[in-house]
């Protein structure tokens, strides 16, 4: 299939192709815009669903926004944390039990249009050793990177279905599995490599605006 996940041949090429630069990308993410303690903490949180407060609600999605600390808010943000917070208690207490069936109940519960990665991030929260974060920008790196190694990639702009999600997923663990079967010891975790893929991404956008 053309838009499979990388294959183990692939997958080292693209670790070899990477590797030179991956401390020079990882290293711009922004620690004070995406704090880490913060990201623990409603991860530690998240474990236990239905416990889930509503601040802690309005903090992990500012957190996914970049607005923690700032004092205005977007209003249609504003409005979907308030709604989220509003039926997170009914929505928690009939959680499923898969990421895909958890993902349709967030979608027809919480999404819409432009919510996409805002339910992809909860669903990370309740499934965050399967299920990676997604946005627009380690979308788009996982895109160029495939292109480099696969002929005929098709090319998505963003993210918006669930097999997204799969596609980051899938090429993440065979990024991870190859990297750590060249057994060099720099082999990166898996949220590092979230940092690279989100800042790389950043640099193929602004590669493209120029």
């Amino acid at each position: 299939m053309t838009d499979a996940p990388p294959s183990t041949s692939e997958a080292h090429d693209i670790v070899q192709a990477i590797a030179p630069i991956f401390s020079r990308f990882a290293d711009q993410y922004d620690t004070k815009k995406y704090p880490t303690d913060a990201y623990d903490r409603i991860r530690e949180q998240f474990a236990r669903p239905s416990e889930v407060t509503g601040d802690t609600l309005r903090e992990a999605l500012l957190w996914k926004y970049g607005h923690l600390g700032k004092n205005r808010i977007p209003a249609s943000q504003e409005k979907l944390i308030a709604q989220i917070q509003g039926a997170w208690t009914k929505f928690s207490d009939a959680l499923p039990p898969t990421p895909r069936e958890t993902f349709v109940a967030l979608d027809h519960d919480f999404g819409g249009k432009t919510r996409f990665i805002t339910v992809a991030f909860l669903l990370h929260l309740l499934f965050p050793s399967t299920i990676p974060i997604i946005d627009q920008h380690n979308f788009r790196a996982v895109n160029a990177l495939m292109a480099g190694v696969r002929p005929g990639w098709r090319k998505k702009q963003k993210p918006s279905r669930y097999e997204d999600i799969l596609l980051l997923a899938g090429f993440m663990e065979a990024i991870l599995d190859a990297w750590q079967r060249a057994d060099d010891g720099s082999a990166p975790t898996s949220r590092d490599l979230d940092k690279f893929l989100m800042m790389y991404g950043k640099h193929l956008k602004g590669q493209a605006d120029d």
